[in-house]
């Protein structure tokens, strides 16, 4: 409904909302429609026998590194290079220890936790039962923040 009033509006002839609203609609009298050209010389085709071929060539490289001497493979020395060592590894495996240790003697502690018992009055409604102008001085108690619980 709102779309058929934009369009028909005079004052938005030119507007871009008149042309948003009906770029739904074709405007062409053209039916066919052109797809690209397929066939066998586009880039997915050239790409494929690049990598076939960096591939070969990679595989004969890394023989011939591996080869010719008895040191490790240079991508191995890398991944060595930039690995942590083992005696720091056994440090952080250490500190994580000692702070599972730590965690599991909490657990521990909390869960054999009890709560504080709770002293309930046989009568609570005898705090209500004395005359608030029969109190003696001195044994007056503030009870002001008291809460008593029925339950």
């Amino acid at each position: 409904m709102a779309s058929r009033l934009i369009c028909k509006a005079q004052l938005l002839k030119g507007s871009p909302v008149r042309q948003v609203a009906r770029s739904y609609a074709t405007e062409s009298n053209q039916a066919t429609h052109h797809f690209a050209e397929e066939s066998f010389g586009n880039n997915f085709w050239r790409n494929s026998v690049i990598a076939v071929v960096a591939t070969a060539a990679w595989f004969r490289v890394d023989q011939h590194l591996v080869s010719a001497s008895d040191e490790k493979h240079p991508i191995t020395k890398w991944i060595e290079y930039h690995m942590t060592t083992s005696e720091q590894n056994d440090q952080i495996n250490h500190a994580n220890l000692a702070g599972a240790t730590a965690a599991a003697e909490y657990k521990l502690f909390a869960q054999d936790a009890q709560r504080a018992p709770i002293h309930r009055m046989r009568n609570p409604e005898s705090f209500e039962n004395a005359s608030p102008r029969a109190l003696v001085t001195g044994n007056q108690v503030d009870l002001t923040d008291l809460k008593i619980r029925s339950d």
